[in-house]
Parts: structure tokens; sequence; C-alpha cells
């Protein structure tokens, strides 16, 4: 078997750092919870979360960068990670976008739908500002096991080639801060706000510059010249 990559190994790491972090916040929600509710006037802000809120902060503003370590998957957006294909077509181009559309439609419907109903839980007192903390913790390691090894919505939903063809890459930004959203607080509104500025950044580039999120026209993402082959471990591996 083939060495992996120079990002691939980044990447591995960067799970070993959010599996860490995410047993870590488990620990202490099973221990005392009262430490993850930042809402909380009778707790005093701990170090853990304050860790967690800037972890998951960076992550996500790394993604605004272009000259960051990131997958093309994710940076394919920015002009300097798209070669464009010599006289591609425009009509399988508009083609390819609305079935990306169509997908990337289903994926937010049921995570808004998901999380309406946690909103409706929250607010009933059903679920705790800790509960949601670890729920966002879970999705910080999810994001990257669904780039790795299996990612549902690719699967299920999207039926894209891999994560470096992914119309929704930057979504996850948004997608981890979800169940906090309907926290009134400067903790989940710093995160949330981060995560719609990723996002917007992310669509405005998809509707300006299609050609740069599909493998027909940027060849960057094209398995034959792909460098980072993040795809060696992943189930199922759909393309060559």
């Amino acid at each position: 078997m083939a060495k992996p990559t120079t990002m691939m190994k980044r990447y591995l790491w960067d799970l070993l750092f959010r599996l860490t972090v995410f047993l870590f916040i488990s620990f202490i929600y099973l221990r005392d919870p009262q430490q993850l509710d930042f809402t909380s006037e009778n707790s005093p802000r701990s170090l853990p979360l304050t860790l967690l809120w800037l972890a998951v902060l960076i992550s996500m503003l790394a993604q605004l960068n272009p000259n960051s370590n990131l997958t093309t998957g994710c940076l394919k957006q920015y002009p300097a990670r798209c070669q464009l294909v010599s006289r591609y077509d425009p009509t399988a181009l508009a083609q390819a976008t609305r079935a990306q559309n169509t997908g990337a439609g289903n994926v937010a419907g049921v995570w808004l739908a998901i999380h309406l109903i946690i909103g409706v839980l929250y607010g009933k007192k059903l679920l705790s500002v800790s509960f949601l903390v670890l729920l966002c913790t879970f999705y910080f390691l999810c994001d990257l096991i669904c780039v790795l090894f299996f990612c549902p919505f690719q699967t299920f939903l999207m039926k894209n080639r891999c994560c470096v063809n992914c119309r929704i890459f930057a979504w996850g930004s948004w997608m981890m801060a979800a169940p906090l959203f309907c926290v009134p607080h400067f903790y989940s509104w710093s995160l949330s706000g981060a995560s719609i500025v990723v996002l917007i950044s992310w669509e405005v580039r998809f509707r300006r510059h299609p050609e740069r999120f599909w493998f027909g026209s940027n060849q960057n993402l094209q398995c034959a010249h792909c460098k980072e082959q993040l795809c060696r471990y992943k189930f199922p591996r759909t393309h060559a």
C-alpha cells in the first residue's frame, strides 16, 4: 500500500486532536456538566470551554485564508486552487451545478429539520446547554470522519465523487455551530457568526465561479491530478 500523502498525514493528526478534544469534553460532561454551561452565572468560565471555543473558531477562520494548509476540497473556491480545463463544456457545467445545488438543498433541509427539533427541545428545557456543547464537539470530530472515512451526506444525498469535489465542503462550519444557534450568548453568537461568514463566502464564490467547483472544468479536482488522496481510506471509494 502506498504511503499516506502529506495532506493525509496532516488530516490524520488533526483527527487525532479532535478525537482527544471530544473525549476530554465527554469526560467533563459525565463528571461535571455544569463546567460546559457557558450561560450559567453560578459557574466560572472553565478553561476547557475556552479552549474548545478557540479550537472551533480557528478551524472556521482558517477556511477564509487561501494560503492555509487545508485540502483543495476547501480551498478550490480560490483562484490559486483552480486550473481550468481548456474548452470545458459550459452546458455540462450548468447541469453539474444544478445537480450539486439539488444535493446541497437536500442536506440543508435535513440538517435544518434536525436542529429545529433540537432547538424546540432546548426551548422546552429538555436539552441543556452542556449537552449542546457536547453535540457541537461531536460534530467537530465527525467533520473529519466524513472527510477521511465515511460521509453519509456524500453517500446518501450528494452523490459526489469525493470530498475534494464536495459542493458543501465548507458547510462544516455552520453545521458544527448549529446546535448553539438557539442559545443567546457571546460564546454561541461568535461561533455562529463566524460560521455564517464562512458559509456566505463559500456560497458567493460558488455562484460567481461554479467552474472552480466541478471536476469537468477544474483540473485540480480530477483523480488523475490529485496529490492529496484523502479518499484512500474512504468507504465507499466510488472513483478510480
